[in-house]
């Protein structure tokens, strides 16, 4: 059972989307809330599994309320709905520490799958938006530090590697030939070492980099 929270502010599109993923029987609904105000009250009563989050919300946008969530609960799964394209919301999101990032033009089946994908650790994104992260790391990979200067270990590089491949928890496990407890260790150390939050985060800032540092034949 995936427990979820909504936080969007248009009444009507929250209440179609929840009654849409309530559908599926392994959905359950904790909570749906217009705005961040009073979130972390509540989900201290009752914390999701993941928040679908819109980031033009009233009083506290969203973009403040991941950073307001991850710095209370950072394993939580974070998933900004909007209709956002732009670069400076997309990146704002990301570095917050937001796990997924989709339009609200995508279909609901996608959006269920994204949630159920959160929880298994993946990172999700709209192609459009994929796209403007891969754009935006080219740009800025001349000014980005080395991964050397981060003291990052042999074994991290190689999770680091398949990371940015976009592989799954569970095959990046098994191809370095480690448990998901041990993977989950080693995230936690390379996350606090390159002061990141989320897959996403690391591709747009550092994804350019494996190239250089670890050669062209790295991807």
């Amino acid at each position: 059972m995936v427990r979820l929270a909504i936080i969007e502010d248009n009444v009507e599109y929250r209440s179609t989307l929840c009654r849409l993923l309530q559908r599926d029987p392994a959905v359950e609904m904790l909570h749906e809330l217009g705005s961040c105000v009073g979130m972390v009250a509540l989900f201290q009563e009752a914390l999701p599994d993941v928040v679908i989050m819109d980031i033009d919300l009233p009083l506290v946008n969203g973009i403040e309320g991941v950073w307001e969530l991850k710095q209370k609960w950072p394993d939580i799964k974070i998933l900004m709905l909007t209709v956002f394209e732009e670069a400076d919301k997309i990146f704002g999101a990301i570095k917050a520490g937001a796990n997924g990032y989709l339009l609200k033009k995508d279909p609901p089946n996608k959006i269920l799958e994204a949630v159920f994908n959160l929880v298994g650790g993946e990172s999700i994104m709209n192609g459009i938006i994929a796209a403007k992260v891969m754009e935006y790391f080219k740009r800025q990979a001349a000014d980005a530090p080395r991964m050397d200067s981060y003291h990052i270990t042999d074994k991290e590089k190689d999770i680091l590697g398949k990371l940015v491949q976009g592989l799954g928890y569970k095959q990046i496990a098994s191809d370095c030939s480690i448990t998901r407890e041990t993977l989950n260790t080693h995230m936690k150390n390379i996350y606090r070492k390159l002061n990141v939050h989320s897959r996403a985060e690391v591709s747009a800032r550092f994804g350019e980099h494996f190239k250089k540092d670890f050669g062209p034949g790295f991807f």
